[in-house]
């Protein structure tokens, strides 16, 4: 991926124009291996692809997939290039220099959040059927911490008897802060440790859980 394409990513992710990408694995590999960058690994690992990074034809389908949905073109000498919004999508996967993890419960299901934040952009990843991922850029009018206070607030509003916990990818060792709605509209916040169902839950406001937010960034 050249410059030009990774200041196209950058500039479409601070306008907010980009829209919601559905990717399948085998494509996300593509723009993984593309793209290269020091948390490459980390990032297959953390999407659940890792098994997969290194076998050559599944690394050439997702790139035929990426050419043929128009994501990607082949350059003169057989490379292949992506500009715009699958441009910023490869330089997060590459490049996250922060990776966080968001489940989010309620009585009948989970699911989760991936946010992958690298230098000038930031994408938001969901799951879905067969491998496949969503990806939608952040936005940029939000400061990370604020924009994932919003997210859990949305999901804890429309689920007031969820909860959602939240991980830093690589730093956290399997802690992450728990919260949960409070019925007097504040928060419970706890940690839930590695192999423990047990919480210990104690009241906060919203810029308590803000702090709370920063803390498990490392902002």
């Amino acid at each position: 991926m050249h410059a030009e394409a990774e200041k196209d990513a950058e500039e479409t992710a601070t306008q907010g124009t980009a829209e919601e990408i559905g990717l399948g694995f085998a494509e996300l590999l593509a723009l993984l291996a593309l793209q290269g960058g020091p948390s490459a690994q980390a990032t297959a690992e953390l999407l659940g692809v890792i098994d997969y990074a290194d076998i050559p034809e599944v690394l050439s389908s997702g790139a035929s997939a990426l050419v043929a949905r128009r994501f990607a073109e082949v350059g003169s000498t057989g490379e292949l290039l992506v500009e715009g919004p699958v441009a910023g999508i490869a330089a997060a996967l590459g490049d996250a220099e922060r990776r966080m993890d968001l489940t989010l419960e309620s009585r009948e299901w989970s699911d989760r959040i991936v946010l992958l934040e690298a230098p000038g952009i930031a994408i938001l990843l969901r799951p879905r059927a067969y491998g496949t991922w969503w990806a939608l850029p952040q936005r940029a009018d939000l400061p990370p911490a604020e924009a994932t206070f919003q997210l859990i607030a949305g999901h804890l509003g429309e689920h007031p008897d969820g909860r959602v916990l939240v991980e830093r990818h690589g730093v956290g060792q399997g802690y992450a802060l728990s919260v949960r709605a409070a019925h007097d509209g504040g928060w419970l916040l706890g940690v839930k440790m590695p192999d423990s169902a047990d919480i210990a839950e104690d009241p906060g406001d919203d810029a308590i859980l803000l702090t709370a937010l920063r803390a498990v960034r490392n902002d």
